[in-house]
C-alpha cells in the first residue's frame, strides 16, 4: 500500500513540475518524501533494495503525472492564462502553511536575512530573460531543470518561462519519455540533470542536517518570491471582470485543494 501511496504522490509532483509557478520540491515537502530523497540521490554508489523501490515509484509516478499532462497544461496556458495561473498560484498558497510548521522565530534577525536572500535571489533569476540564452543547449537546460527540481521553492517552469525555454522545456521531456528525440539531445539533457542532481542533493542534505531552520526559512523565501513573479505575470493577462471572478474562484480552489491534500497524505 505504501509504494502506491508513493506512486501517487509522485504523479502529483510530476503534475507539479509542469505548472509554471509550482514546485515539485515544496510538494514532495508537504507529502514527507524530500529529505528521503536527497538523502537518496545524495549517494548513488550506495543504494539499497529499498532506496530503489523508493526511487522507482516515485519517479514512475513523476514520468506518468508529466506524460499525462505535458499537452493539456500547454492548451490551458495558451487559453486560459489568466485563470489557470491564479489556480497554481492557490496550491502554491495552499502549501505554506506545512512551511511555517518548520519554523523556529529565535534569532529573527538572521532567519529574516536568510529569507531576504533567498526572495531576492529568486527574483533575480526569474528575471533572466532580459539575457538571450540559447535554448538549444541541452546540458545547460538539464542542469537548470535539476537546481529548479531539487531545490524547494523554485519554480523551474517558472524560470525557464522567464527564459522563453517552457515549451521547449516540455518538448524535450516528453520526447525523452517517449524515446523521440536523437541520442546526443537526450544525453546532453541527462547527463546535466544526473550530474547537477549529485551535486545539490549532498549540498542540501548537509544544510537540512545541520541548518534545517535557516533551510526552511530559505524555502519560504522562494515561495514568496515565486508567488510576487506569478501574480506579476497572471494580471498582465487579464481580458475582463468575468477573468478575474473566475481566477479568484480558482485560487481559492487551489488553496483548498492543497491543504486537502496535504491532510490526506499525511495519514500514510
Amino acid at each position: 500500500m505504501k509504494y502506491i501511496v508513493l506512486l501517487i504522490k509522485g504523479f502529483i509532483i510530476g503534475v507539479a513540475k509542469i505548472i509554471p509557478g509550482v514546485s515539485g520540491a515544496i510538494l514532495s515537502i508537504s507529502f514527507g518524501v524530500y529529505e528521503k530523497l536527497i538523502e537518496i540521490l545524495a549517494n548513488p554508489l550506495k543504494f539499497n533494495f529499498d532506496d530503489l523501490k523508493f526511487l522507482f515509484c516515485l519517479f514512475l509516478g513523476m514520468t506518468l503525472g508529466i506524460l499525462c499532462l505535458c499537452g493539456g497544461i500547454k492548451w490551458f496556458l495558451n487559453n486560459f492564462y489568466f485563470q489557470t495561473m491564479l489556480f497554481f498560484i492557490g496550491l502554491i498558497i495552499g502549501g505554506i502553511p506545512e512551511i511555517i510548521k518548520e519554523l523556529k522565530f529565535k534569532k529573527i534577525f538572521s532567519n529574516f536575512s536568510v529569507f531576504f536572500i533567498s526572495f531576492l535571489l529568486i527574483l533575480i533569476i526569474t528575471n533572466l530573460s532580459k539575457y538571450n540564452i540559447n535554448g538549444d543547449h541541452f546540458f545547460i537546460m538539464g542542469s537548470i531543470e535539476s537546481l529548479t527540481t531539487i531545490i524547494p521553492g523554485i519554480s523551474g517552469t517558472a524560470i525557464f518561462m522567464a527564459l522563453g525555454w517552457y515549451e521547449s522545456l516540455l518538448t524535450t521531456i516528453e520526447n525523452i519519455l517517449t524515446f523521440n528525440t536523437s541520442f546526443s539531445t537526450g544525453f546532453s539533457f541527462i547527463f546535466g540533470f544526473i550530474l547537477m542532481t549529485v551535486f545539490i542533493s549532498k549540498f542540501l542534505t548537509f544544510i537540512f542536517r545541520n541548518y534545517k531552520i535557516q533551510g526552511y526559512y530559505s524555502v519560504l523565501g522562494f515561495m514568496s518570491a515565486s508567488l510576487l513573479t506569478m501574480f506579476i505575470n497572471a494580471f498582465q493577462n487579464i481580458n475582463s471582470f468575468i477573468d478575474v471572478f473566475i481566477g479568484f474562484l480558482l485560487l481559492i480552489l487551489g488553496v483548498f485543494s492543497t491543504i486537502k491534500m496535504n491532510s490526506f497524505f499525511s495519514k500514510f
